[in-house]
């Protein structure tokens, strides 16, 4: 909402949650009208975006009656609790010429977007592995699972800071940083309702690269208090929301090595570091820190509604991270071949 209040490209108009204490606070506090029903919205408000941030398993039917009334669709992460839900949701918008835009929110952040940028000059070479790890906490009994109404028992689950619910960012953003999908994936994440494991994936990029991630937030931490960087970032690790503007000792970060060079990126702390044979420099990044990824987000789907274009990051790409999660759940520690879509 902090974000969306900075866009000159869109104005929130209406709100909508179930528990309508909720609502009625976020509604008055951005000027907006409340509803605790998205039918009634849909019919009482004249919307040309409609974003649904519901929990996953919720999203198939608001995709169904949003897309029966004609109202274009921004669509959070993970996109469903399933590749076959998130199917349905691109052929329902299709079938009623409806666009509909994936939130992967990460190709927004500015450090991001500059990796890219390098990465597609040549600036590291060719990329051999890219990686992300969280592993931090305050030991097993400071986690928990997201619920059952998030994420059903027995499907794919876990912690925010797990697998399903943080990694999907990266299994989206190693392809796009790369320009190339993952062509396999092996790995182990946690199922709702079981308890709760270390997570990992080992994935095999089409360009021949490797991306690794492990997840691991009911442990404690080891980085020593001299370590960390400075995040103008707003951030989510295990202990929650941070507003940015201060110091962390464990931000989150990417690590991208090729055959020239390699980068750091912190995307949430906003900064950027090149490391080749001249030595290791710090990147000068153009935008503002998280939140404005939000901003950014929604603007670039309203530019593509004026101009009649189809979403830069459409469904495409919330299915391909789906399979890609359905791989690593099903490997058991085996590769497991995925289809590529170019």
């Amino acid at each position: 909402m902090e974000a969306y209040r900075r866009s000159d490209a869109v104005e929130v108009t209406a709100r909508c949650d179930a528990d309508p204490k909720r609502v009625a606070e976020a509604a008055e506090a951005c000027g907006a009208a409340a509803y605790t029903d998205h039918r009634d919205m849909l019919a009482a408000e004249p919307l040309d975006i409609v974003c649904i941030l519901t929990p996953p398993a919720s999203r198939l039917q608001i995709v169904a009656d949003v897309a029966a009334a004609g109202r274009a669709i921004l669509i959070e992460k993970p996109m469903a609790t399933t590749r076959a839900d998130a199917e349905e949701m691109r052929r329902l918008c299709d079938a009623a010429g409806v666009p509909l835009s994936y939130g992967a929110s990460y190709r927004h952040l500015p450090a991001l977007k500059q990796a890219r940028a390098l990465i597609a000059d040549g600036a590291i070479g060719d990329v051999i592995l890219l990686r992300e790890d969280f592993v931090g906490g305050r030991g097993p009994a400071s986690r928990a699972a997201l619920p059952p109404w998030h994420y059903p028992e027995g499907g794919i689950g876990g912690t925010g800071m797990g697998l399903v619910d943080h990694g999907v960012h990266l299994i989206d953003a190693f392809a796009w940083l790369a320009d190339s999908p993952i062509a396999w994936a092996s790995g182990r994440g946690n199922r709702s309702g079981d308890a709760l494991e270390t997570e990992y994936a080992i994935l095999g990029l089409a360009n021949g690269a490797t991306g690794h991630l492990l997840y691991e937030d009911g442990a404690w931490p080891t980085q020593l208090p001299a370590e960390g960087q400075f995040s103008w970032g707003a951030s989510w690790d295990a202990d929650g929301y941070h507003p940015g503007g201060a110091w962390q000792t464990n931000p989150g970060s990417i690590h991208i090595h090729g055959t020239r060079g390699a980068l750091r990126i912190f995307h949430y702390a906003h900064a950027l570091y090149l490391t080749d044979a001249d030595g290791t420099r710090q990147i000068v990044l153009d935008g503002d820190p998280a939140p404005d990824h939000f901003r950014a987000q929604i603007d670039a789907f309203a530019a593509e509604l004026r101009s009649g274009t189809p979403p830069g990051t459409g469904a495409d790409a919330g299915i391909a991270a789906l399979t890609v999660l359905e791989a690593i759940y099903a490997s058991a520690g085996r590769n497991v071949a995925i289809e590529c879509q170019t």
